[in-house]
């Protein structure tokens, strides 16, 4: 390991997948509560968008490219090495779930071994593919590199807490939790438990010796002997191992992973049945509420329409009898007009010849062709 960095915390987990990347980083996040991202390519545009302090978890080959992003983005690079046998145990496993992994593109070498077993020839030819070469590549590259903190799957599972504080004495003090809370926090059991893609299985390491007999495993040797070599792991399998042994093991263990998981599925399923059902009786409770309101505004709307209407009437009322009014100042009005006409050709008479006056409009009222003739008298006389 390299010296001691209490800056900013911006570090790259680039290891082979199925070493244990996942589990390391998710201590290391209960640490130093930092973002973390895992990508399984970085396009161009996102070094600049990624946070200023980070826990990037990829799996990508030491290219000078990458290892020039990395650099001049301020990664430091972690790298974490397992036994090759279990990486390939593990790959065979998590098959059984994804016949397509997607760790660096799946490929049909993946499908290949879908269902295979680790003594079969389908899962040796998978591991002699280059796929799987250029997997178990990605850690040897990055391996004792002077630029990189390495580690090793094996020394995490036998001493949690050390190798944690080691990672700390190199990244700077804990922020959150310490490195006791960290691996009590991420044990692989409470990990197993909350996983939902079946990234943990058995954990414990040389895995690979209950499940590969001599001859199975001295012949995988020479096929990954460069990985094996690079990274110090020997080739010492179980000398008593039998294959049927060997087969009874692996569909044990896989059997009971396959029970476990469709198990927790199961419960899955049960628990969003709930939450569907949950959310249609919500939306059922929130339909006919909808619904009492749109009636109680539909009654509020009839009766604003129904006074609306009383309205109109008595305003149409009103302005009949108001039009019924003015005719009838109309009329007023002009027998005022008359009876002026009328007082203005009395205003120079006495009282006799008002009292006659009166006497004959009462006349003319009466008898009104005899009282024309007589006015007629009466004007030529003057």
């Amino acid at each position: 390991m390299t010296g001691s960095s209490p800056g900013p915390i911006r570090l790259a987990l680039v290891s082979t997948p199925r070493s244990g990347n996942t589990w390391l980083r998710a201590m290391l996040g209960h640490i130093y509560a930092v973002a973390q991202q895992s990508w399984h390519s970085i396009p161009d545009h996102q070094w600049d968008a990624f946070p200023d302090e980070m826990l990037l978890q990829i799996h990508w080959r030491r290219e000078p490219e990458f290892r020039d992003e990395l650099r001049d983005h301020g990664f430091r690079v972690l790298t974490i090495a397992r036994h090759p046998f279990d990486v390939l145990i593990s790959i065979l496993h998590f098959c059984v779930y994804n016949a397509h992994p997607v760790h660096l593109g799946g490929t049909a070498d993946d499908q290949e071994i879908w269902g295979a077993m680790p003594r079969s020839r389908s899962f040796l030819e998978y591991a002699n593919s280059p796929r799987a070469k250029s997997l178990l590549a990605i850690t040897g590259d990055w391996w004792q590199q002077p630029d990189c903190i390495s580690v090793r799957y094996e020394d995490c599972v036998a001493y949690p807490i050390g190798e944690m504080n080691k990672l700390v004495a190199e990244l700077g003090p804990p922020r959150v939790n310490s490195a006791e809370k960290a691996v009590e926090l991420c044990s692989l059991s409470t990990m197993r438990k909350t996983s939902i893609n079946n990234h943990y299985w058995q954990g414990r390491p040389g895995l690979w010796r209950e499940l590969l007999p001599v001859v199975e495993a001295t012949e995988l040797a020479e096929v990954v002997r460069e990985p094996l070599a690079k990274l110090g792991y020997d080739c010492d399998p179980d000398p008593i191992l039998t294959p049927s042994q060997a087969d009874a093991n692996w569909i044990r263990y896989t059997g009971t992973a396959l029970g476990e998981t469709l198990h927790k599925n199961t419960l899955g399923h049960q628990t969003q049945i709930q939450e569907m059902r949950q959310r249609e009786e919500l939306a059922l409770a929130r339909l006919h509420a909808a619904q009492a309101e749109a009636e109680h505004s539909r009654v509020q709307f009839d009766a604003a329409r129904a006074e609306l209407a009383t309205i109109v009437a008595e305003r149409d009322a009103v302005r009949q009898e108001m039009e019924r009014f003015a005719a009838n100042c109309d009329a007023l009005r002009a027998n005022l007009d008359e009876t002026r006409k009328y007082a203005a050709q009395f205003a120079g008479l006495n009282g006799a010849a008002i009292r006659f006056a009166h006497v004959f409009q009462r006349l003319r009222n009466r008898m009104p062709l005899p009282a024309k003739l007589a006015k007629r008298v009466f004007a030529g006389a003057r």
